[in-house]
């Protein structure tokens, strides 16, 4: 009897291995300790400044398999090249937002591209490990880092939704009377994200609100992952309506170098408008084809600008946090 169950077992075994396979070959990276310098982007140092940005970076990183072949869907923040690849955007963000701030930036296991391209399931298993890293960098940002200033929170992409989780998860009601804004770009505030501190932005100046966007040449363009939004705001003339900003209101699209340097700049050549409908950001002005990466293709066809559009918006972004920052100190 015994020799006959054992291949029935074996069969079973395997069966429910094969069901599984995609899950038994993945692999998950270590959580990052945020009591570590190594775990913050430029070690996660205060320079003074009166208030703070606490920053996530979107998602740059490919699935990568190690030694054994496994594969892996999130980010190794100890892996050079991961972190030399969210890198180069975290210096562009760090120059948008954090032009007089403090920048406190925490690499995690942010879910890889091709995550992005499965179904509403599995993105928002995986997320699951991304929030977990970005929530205890906040609680550790917060309790050791932070000392008592007023903050921005601001993502773009993975990072925008890891804020939107954060305003929802984790503010309270000291923190909010602390936050001068939240800035979840590129990615929508749906229906289903109910949080008292989800305030939408209605002009240029106010505090304790959000300001998010997802650009496009036209509304088919915005893939399905990025429509519902419930607001958006137009970064141009600061407005909810469908009014167009003409280009005389872009204050410059702006490029950097590897080091964060400024390698080309432009204002004056972007227009754009708010679709009624689908609250998508319209930009006219560009040639659709100029900002295509065929290696996302699965994600942003020909059209749209997600890749591009905190360098499109570059300096009105910049101001803005800027006048918002300064509305706050106002009031208090």
């Amino acid at each position: 009897m015994k020799q006959k169950l054992l291949p029935l077992l074996w069969l079973v075994w395997m069966a429910a291995l094969s069901g599984c396979e995609e899950k038994s070959l993945t692999i998950v990276p270590e959580s990052p300790d945020y009591a570590e310098a190594e775990a913050w982007f430029d070690g996660g140092r205060s320079e003074g400044r009166a208030y703070d940005v606490f920053y996530i970076v979107p998602t740059c990183v490919f699935d990568w398999q190690n030694e054994s072949g496994d594969t892996c869907h999130y980010m190794d923040i100890g892996n050079a090249a991961h972190r030399k690849s969210v890198d180069s955007p975290l210096r562009l963000a760090k120059g948008i937002f954090a032009d007089e701030a403090n920048f406190f930036a925490p690499y995690y296991r942010q879910i890889t591209i091709e995550s992005w391209t499965k179904s509403d399931e599995v993105i928002e298993e995986r997320f699951q490990t991304a929030y977990e890293d970005i929530r205890e960098a906040f609680r550790y940002y917060i309790e050791h880092l932070n000392e008592g200033r007023p903050f921005v929170l601001a993502g773009h992409s993975q990072g925008g939704k890891a804020v939107i989780e954060l305003l929802k998860r984790e503010m309270t009601d000291e923190l909010y009377g602390r936050m001068i804004a939240a800035y979840p770009l590129g990615y929508p505030v749906t229906e289903r994200d109910a949080s008292p501190y989800l305030k939408p932005a209605t002009d240029a100046t106010g505090t304790g609100v959000f300001v998010t966007f997802n650009s496009a040449s036209a509304p088919d363009k915005l893939p399905a992952l990025l429509a519902g939004s419930q607001a958006a705001i137009n970064p141009m003339n600061w407005r909810t309506d469908t009014v167009t900003a003409p280009k005389e209101e872009h204050l410059g699209t702006v490029f950097i170098a590897a080091d964060g340097s400024v390698q080309s700049e432009e204002a004056h050549v972007i227009s754009a408008r708010i679709d009624e409908a689908t609250r998508t950001l319209v930009v006219s002005g560009v040639n659709p084809s100029d900002y295509y990466t065929p290696s996302l293709s699965a994600l942003f066809p020909v059209g749209n600008y997600h890749v591009v559009e905190l360098n499109f918006f570059y300096r009105n972004l910049q101001r803005n946090v800027k006048e918002r920052a300064e509305a706050f100190f106002a009031n208090k």
